[in-house]
Order: C-alpha cells, then sequence, then structure tokens
C-alpha cells in the first residue's frame, strides 16, 4: 500500500501532537508543516510558511487543520479544501450546521473531501450521542471535565492584552449524579468555567468582561476569572488531561429501565484529539477510492472506514 502523504497546518499543542502521532503511523508520510510563526520541528519536519501550501498541491494528499475554531478554521479550511482534502477539528457547536452548509458546497465544487469537527467532542462523542438518541429517544447528557480546554483557552488568548492563559471545565459533581438518576433539572448549571489569565493589571477589568461576554464560549455560563503571573500559568499548563462523559437514562418499551454510560479519560487532550484526527485520514482514503466528495462529521463515516480498506473482511471476523 503506498503511503499517504500528509501536511499539518498550525504548530501549536495540537499541531506538535499531530506531528508525532502522524509519524508514528508507518502508513502515513508527513511531508510539511505551515505556520504562520517562525517555528522549528524537534523531529526535523521541514516547516513552510502558511501561504506556502499551494506549493504543495501534488506533493500533499490530506491536509491536518490544527488551528483554533474562534479564528483559524473558519477561514483556513475553505482556503486550503479549495487544493486538499482536510480534516479539521472545529468545536464551535452552535455554529456546525452552518459551517457544515459552507464547506460542502466547497468541497463539492473542489472535488474534495473536509472531514470537520472530527475531534472527540464533536467528534467521537457525536457519534456515542447519536447511538444513544437513536437506542432511548432521548437527549443523551454530556459532560466535560475537569480539564483544560484547548478552544476555550485559545478563544481567552486571542483577546487584545491577554499574554497567556488557560481555560479548565469543570463539572457539576450535582449535575452528574442528577443525571445518572434521570432527575437533572434543565436549569441546574452542567459546568463551571475557570479561567487564569496573565495580562497586565490595567487591563485586566476589561479583558475579565471580555472573556464572560464571548459568545459560544462563556456567555451564559458560570465563569470564573482568575489574573495569575506567568511562572503560576505554566505550571496549570504542565499537565493536559482531560475527560468526558455520556450519559442517558430511559425506560425501554417494555417499561424496563436502562442506563448508558460512555466515559473517556486522557492524560493529554491534544494527543487523544490527534490520534482522532489521525484515525480518520484513512476515512479520507476510503471516500476517495469510493469517488465520495464533500463535506463530512464523524457521525457521516461508517467505522469500517477508519480502517485501510485492505483490513474489511478481518474487521467482520473479529468485530462482528
Amino acid at each position: 500500500m503506498n503511503k499517504i502523504n500528509v501536511g499539518i497546518v498550525g504548530y501549536g499543542n495540537l499541531g506538535k501532537a499531530a506531528e508525532q502521532a502522524v509519524l508514528a503511523n508507518k502508513n502515513f508520510n508527513l511531508v510539511a508543516i505551515f505556520s504562520r510563526r517562525l517555528v522549528c520541528s524537534k523531529f526535523n519536519t521541514k516547516v513552510e510558511p502558511y501561504n506556502s501550501f499551494t506549493d504543495y498541491v501534488t506533493k500533499i494528499d490530506v491536509m491536518l487543520l490544527c488551528g483554533g475554531s474562534k479564528s483559524d478554521l473558519e477561514i483556513q479550511t475553505p482556503e486550503i479544501a479549495e487544493y486538499f482534502d482536510v480534516i479539521n477539528t472545529f468545536d464551535t457547536h452552535k455554529k456546525i450546521p452552518t459551517e457544515f452548509n459552507k464547506l460542502n458546497e466547497i468541497a463539492k465544487k473542489s472535488k474534495h473531501r473536509i472531514i470537520m469537527s472530527c475531534g472527540w467532542d464533536p467528534g467521537i462523542f457525536s457519534l456515542i450521542r447519536a447511538m444513544f438518541m437513536a437506542l432511548s429517544n432521548n437527549n443523551p447528557i454530556t459532560f466535560w471535565g475537569k480539564g483544560i480546554s484547548m478552544g476555550h483557552s485559545d478563544a481567552i488568548r486571542r483577546i487584545s492584552g491577554v499574554d497567556d492563559a488557560v481555560q479548565f471545565t469543570v463539572p457539576n459533581k450535582e449535575a452528574i449524579k442528577r443525571a445518572k438518576s434521570g432527575t437533572l433539572p434543565e436549569d441546574m448549571p452542567r459546568h463551571f468555567r475557570e479561567c487564569y489569565v496573565v495580562c497586565k493589571p490595567k487591563d485586566s477589568a476589561r479583558i475579565e468582561n471580555e472573556i464572560k461576554n464571548i459568545p459560544n464560549y462563556f456567555k451564559g455560563q458560570p465563569t470564573t476569572v482568575s489574573f495569575v503571573d506567568q511562572n503560576h500559568l505554566l505550571k496549570l499548563k504542565s499537565k493536559m488531561l482531560h475527560r468526558g462523559e455520556v450519559i442517558s437514562s430511559f425506560k425501554t418499551a417494555g417499561d424496563s429501565k436502562c442506563k448508558l454510560n460512555f466515559s473517556v479519560y486522557m492524560d493529554s487532550n491534544p494527543n487523544f484529539t490527534a490520534c482522532i484526527m489521525t484515525t480518520y485520514i484513512n476515512a479520507i482514503a476510503n471516500l476517495k477510492e469510493n469517488k465520495v466528495t464533500g463535506a463530512f462529521t464523524n457521525l457521516d463515516i461508517p467505522v469500517s472506514y477508519l480502517f485501510p480498506s485492505k483490513y474489511k473482511e478481518t474487521l467482520l471476523k473479529t468485530l462482528c
């Protein structure tokens, strides 16, 4: 089997994790990293300026877009999808339908494939929620944390005057307990947002107000903002652990109780997200082999497409 040639756009925490994930897979060949910053790879991967990606049209099969949802992916995905198959981790849940329609039109026109929102949530948690909903006919309940949210942290760092920041998503333990018993009130807060920011003291009041009013991230959610020095923040950021849980409690047609639960714990949020992105490179290859174009989420991809096509018979024998 010919190796799949891969490019990475963005070299923050996720980009660095994606680099290691691609290099670790013998079926992939990492061609280059594209960055707006002057960066160097400790693995000696070639690093190119972002705008030079068009020079690689015949050299790269799939681009992994590792920027932030708030300011990067909505701009970069349409630009790059004109030339390449693309996987991104767009995670602004409320904007996914609109973004999907826009990208589907672009991908159909360019005859490429885009797998969007391909992380753990949205992503594989979307698959679990869909399965739970199909079985129960009820909306499952999702909890995240405690852990660092890469997207929310990036959104804070984009604010003028913020030198550095990190955000922890903290689940409401009482809400989890009530969800598992099927008695969670609609108005009970499910999460708390803990923000830690490094900035000049004169900017702190403005920055706190801006954070609490970022739509789709903090506005309307219980949010605290603490201002710390850089050393303290580095300690907070030293571990990128995270976790999440999807819960469904319902009754079957025979009036018997049923409880469904899916949970994930990860030592490194970026490493786990990169693992998911690189797994879906096989899905791009299978879509291409079947001459299918357009935009897709994890809900649209057959699970068998996560494996190289030659393993189909083996999957039927071992997993069914």
